[in-house]
């Protein structure tokens, strides 16, 4: 006997920009023992799960720009993708892979023109701060206008954005609604995904078989080269910690402005260099830090705090200056 399509979702997956809600609709789908079975994998060239794939509406996904046509759902089942937790897999993942590639990380500065349409807000605020007049631009400018953001993490778009979702989440659905939160870091591996798909299979009667879900995983991940690169910030930063000597494994323009302004926070008095390249090794890195010139050194003036008080040339900048 067929087993049955469905005329309203069972469940509703609230998605965050390139944070594989398309994924987990389809593995809801896929995977559970009360829909019609799906043999075909989603994954397009770029590795989104965006293929026309006939789905039986046991599970919907919503995408975050028109999600406040969802705003009168009352006693439903609603996951909402959170990635507060990964903001620089967010920040990569949504140029690399929103919207099928909005740009390539590695060479963005190229023709920033893409930022009208993923972020204007953030191109506009680049064209004034630095006084630009095209959109081709050195790789340290849009590094720096990264790090400048990274730097003021509070007030940093994606931390807002994230803080948002959750906001219109409890105000809008949570009262009348079963609502189950996931972080996105659970899809970088087999072990923690499973773990999370368990967890929903309990709360909402997903009736799950986890026969088929190993190999297309597998595939998931073989296709995500964000994913495949996330860890080379940490083997970075973590060298330098450590005064270890290693090469720097390949990092992207943001990743390098996130290792900037991580440096640039533990010091203080530091600012790091706005050239064309990167360091090659980490060696390069701590003999820039440690032998920085004392006739050089002074308040950072893009740290909102400095020595745990507010930063004064920061806030002259905030008032004074368009910031990013």
């Amino acid at each position: 006997m067929a087993r049955q399509k469905f005329p309203k979702p069972h469940i509703y997956v609230f998605n965050s920009g390139a944070c594989h809600g398309h994924y987990l609709t389809y593995l809801i789908d896929r995977l559970s023992e009360k829909t019609p079975a799906i043999k075909q994998l989603p994954f397009n060239k770029f590795g989104n799960s965006h293929n026309d794939i006939d789905y039986s509406g046991f599970s919907h996904f919503v995408d975050s720009p028109v999600q406040d046509q969802y705003k009168t759902l009352k006693n439903q089942n609603i996951i909402k993708i959170l990635y507060g937790n990964d903001i620089l897999y967010h920040e990569r993942a949504a140029m690399a892979r929103g919207g099928d590639g909005f740009a390539d990380v590695y060479t963005a500065h190229n023709n920033i023109s893409f930022l009208k349409k993923y972020n204007n807000e953030f191109y506009e605020k680049i064209r004034v701060l630095y006084s630009i007049d095209n959109d081709s631009v050195p790789k340290w400018l849009l590094r720096d206008a990264y790090k400048m953001g990274f730097l003021d993490w509070e007030k940093q778009g994606s931390v807002v954005t994230a803080k948002q979702d959750v906001k219109w989440i409890e105000e809008n659905l949570g009262k009348d609604n079963k609502i189950h939160y996931t972080e996105v870091n659970v899809f970088f591996t087999a072990k923690t995904l499973i773990t999370e798909l368990q967890s929903l299979d309990k709360a909402f009667d997903l009736n799950l078989d986890f026969s088929d879900f190993a190999s297309i995983h597998e595939e998931f991940l073989a296709r995500n080269k964000i994913f495949q690169t996330q860890e080379n910030t940490e083997i970075v930063l973590d060298a330098i910690q450590n005064k270890q000597d290693i090469t720097i494994p390949p990092l992207d323009i943001i990743q390098q402005a996130y290792v900037y302004a991580q440096l640039e926070k533990k010091h203080d008095f530091v600012i790091m260099p706005m050239t064309e390249d990167f360091f090659k090794t980490t060696k390069e890195v701590t003999d820039y830090i440690t032998l920085y010139p004392q006739h050089y050194k002074a308040m950072n003036p893009n740290l909102p705090k400095f020595n745990n008080i507010d930063n004064p040339f920061f806030l002259h900048r905030q008032k004074n200056k368009s910031v990013l």
